[in-house]
């Protein structure tokens, strides 16, 4: 019978451990490096108290068991008007103040709570919810409202209790409130009768006073209508206020947050850190800086883990911001890289539509050649950008994934009430649509902790599929039944080729199914051109995003090396020799060793050149050359980064 280790063995992909040796005391320990992600996201929205400046800021750790704990101490709110549904009365609008402690609070129903007015017209339609309950079997309460809707001269006398009273539930009963109170059975003891008192006046006011035209002669039937004329209201407010820009932007950030968050296993070898700044502020802090290594972002990325003795360095970054052709973007993405590769921790976020001279991604398709829109003399900063050597540590997904279906009976029942969004399919913009680089950073982790390595990012069978994406079906006008696609636009391999080549990573939609997948891999990086065949696909190979994120792992892992090893040393030569030494555990040059022993030798080939940092004496330069060959498509591939050693 076949073992549950070899069983495992078939199931489990096998894991590339990287470790490094700690002497303590007469002892050597072998330490593994976490993964570590940092993510910047405007989290708070207009909150109540300015925040603090960045540098007094902190990176906070986040998982499936803290989520809510640490949204309730972002501060997170929202404060704006629209138009009042509720009154009926034209132009008339309200003041909203939102305030959001979990994700839950993006729901209709905590929504509903929070707008008074809404919330004022929501206790009424619970309290005729539980009238109806009262009434649900109860014969003689049943004949007490028949006997009232049949003579007019009893309903104005119930209506005149209750019309002006400041507090219903504290009226005094005439003779028909205590027949419905004892022989309905309304109120079994004296606790229960304010509440009942109350019940009575919602029946009186709103079903009586308010019975419109051709009332039926059932309670039962006119409390059903009521209701569902109290439904149609809340719909149409709560859709005013869900569809408003300032909320579908921050709902999309904590939702995306959320989608990273429940799907990444977090512990000790990996773990989730979430910054909380705008991008407004982001771009404030680094150009207040003279050079981008003065400003409190490179404090807060760098010298505060990579460059600290004890410290784990960020090994990416997320950024839920969108750039665009804007020079304020082109500059802010400058200098946000040149922190990535000073940190060797890859900056990964959005483009923004108007990058491509569009409002929105849903006409990507339209443009023959997206080559000629980036050929504009409006965009040379951005070229100048693409050809420095830091932009390979960013990466700039697109378009915008879809975070969650439509709320309505058919798809995600709203609790407390008959809610429908107002979304249909034929207008795309109203669905709720988020920053893909969140699902990018998803694989990121994914491919981490099954395999350790962080090539198995792109591809379908390659690590880059994404499942389970909401999917919306709708009826057309045609009559026919229509699936919106999970991702803004269906990009075709043509198109995606070409979005690859100008430097973007673009998730494809699997047409007619729940999945998408990212497929090329290219950072906004430019690759050198050469002489050769050989030196240009190494060249474009070493601007991939796969390549870079592993290429920097090691470079995290010779920094804490040096670090530990500081005054051992008597000479470079002694540095070179024990990184070389250390680095060649991890090669195997047999192309056809099998997929485990690979796993743990994921380097074809590696050289460490150790050399003098100029004007510095006692500080060296390392120069790493990598070729990796698991999980990676090229073998003839080689990487170059330099590292600063303490």
């Amino acid at each position: 019978m076949e073992s549950i280790q070899k069983k495992l063995s078939r199931v489990r992909s096998p894991r590339v451990h990287i470790t490094y040796d700690v002497e303590i005391g007469d002892a050597i320990v072998q330490r593994e490096l976490p993964l570590i992600v940092g993510i910047l996201a405007d989290l708070s929205g207009k909150p109540q108290e300015a925040l603090p400046p960045i540098k007094e800021r902190a990176f906070v750790f986040i998982d499936r068991d803290n989520f809510d704990d640490v949204m309730a101490g972002s501060q997170v709110r929202l404060a704006y008007s629209v138009a009042d549904a509720i009154s009926g009365e034209e132009g008339a609008t309200t003041n909203l103040e939102l305030l959001f402690h979990s994700i839950e609070d993006f729901s209709p129903l905590s929504l509903v709570k929070q707008v008074p007015i809404t919330n004022t017209v929501y206790a009424s339609r619970c309290r005729i919810r539980d009238l109806m309950a009262k009434l649900d079997g109860n014969d003689p309460l049943d004949a007490i409202f028949e006997e009232i809707l049949a003579d007019e001269a009893k309903q104005t006398e119930l209506i005149g209790v209750y019309e002006g009273a400041e507090d219903m539930s504290a009226v005094e009963p005439n003779e028909l409130i205590t027949r419905m109170l004892t022989e309905g059975r309304m109120a079994l003891d004296d606790s229960q009768k304010p509440y009942a008192l109350e019940l009575i006046g919602e029946f009186a006011l709103s079903i009586l006073k308010d019975a419109g035209e051709n009332p039926s002669p059932i309670a039962s039937d006119r409390m059903s209508d009521r209701i569902s004329q109290i439904d149609n209201k809340l719909t149409q407010q709560i859709n005013l206020v869900m569809h408003d820009p300032a909320f579908q932007k921050l709902e999309a950030t904590w939702r995306g947050l959320h989608f990273l968050v429940m799907n990444t296993e977090t512990g000790s070898h990996l773990k989730l850190r979430l910054f909380n700044v705008s991008k407004e502020d982001l771009l404030k802090d680094l150009q207040k800086a003279v050079e981008f290594d003065q400003s409190s972002l490179f404090k807060k990325v760098y010298e505060e883990e990579f460059g600290t003795y004890g410290g784990d360095p960020f090994s990416f970054l997320v950024g839920d911001y969108e750039f665009g052709r804007h020079p304020a973007d082109v500059e802010l993405l400058e200098k946000i890289s040149g922190v990535a590769a000073s940190a060797h921790a890859p900056f990964i976020s959005s483009a923004y539509s108007k990058l491509f001279d569009m409002e929105d991604f849903f006409s990507l398709s339209q443009p023959r050649d997206l080559t000629k829109i980036f050929d504009s003399a409006e965009l040379i900063k951005w070229r100048s950008f693409r050809e420095s050597e830091d932009s390979r540590y960013v990466t700039l997904t697109l378009p915008k994934v879809l975070l969650r279906l439509p709320y309505g009976p058919e798809t995600v029942a709203a609790e407390g009430f008959d809610f429908v969004e107002d979304v249909d399919g034929t207008d795309a913009k109203k669905y709720l649509w988020g920053n893909p680089a969140y699902i990018l950073g998803q694989r990121i982790t994914n491919a981490f902790s099954l395999h350790g390595w962080l090539a198995a990012i792109r591809g379908v069978e390659g690590g880059g599929l994404v499942e389970g994406l909401p999917t919306h079906t709708f009826k057309t006008a045609a009559g026919d039944i229509k699936l919106t696609c999970p991702t803004q636009v269906s990009i075709t391999d043509r198109r995606e080729k070409e979005l690859n080549d100008l430097g973007f990573m673009a998730i494809l939609h699997c047409k007619g199914s729940d999945k998408a997948a990212f497929f090329g891999g290219q950072t906004t990086g430019l690759p050198q051109k050469y002489n050769t065949d050989a030196a240009n696909a190494n060249a474009r190979i070493s601007t991939m995003l796969p390549y870079v994120l592993n290429a920097s792992r090691f470079a995290h892992y010779i920094k804490v090396i040096m670090r530990d090893k500081i005054g051992s040393f008597q000479t470079k030569e002694n540095a070179s020799d024990y990184l070389n030494n250390w680095i060649g555990n991890y090669v195997l040059v047999d192309d056809s060793a099998p997929q485990e022993m690979k796993a743990s030798y994921p380097l074809r080939d590696s050289r460490i050149d150790v050399t003098d940092v100029p004007g510095k004496p006692g500080s060296y330069r390392a120069v790493v050359f990598l070729r990796p060959h698991f999980q990676l498509e090229e073998l003839t591939t080689s990487i170059r980064l330099v590292a600063e050693l303490p």
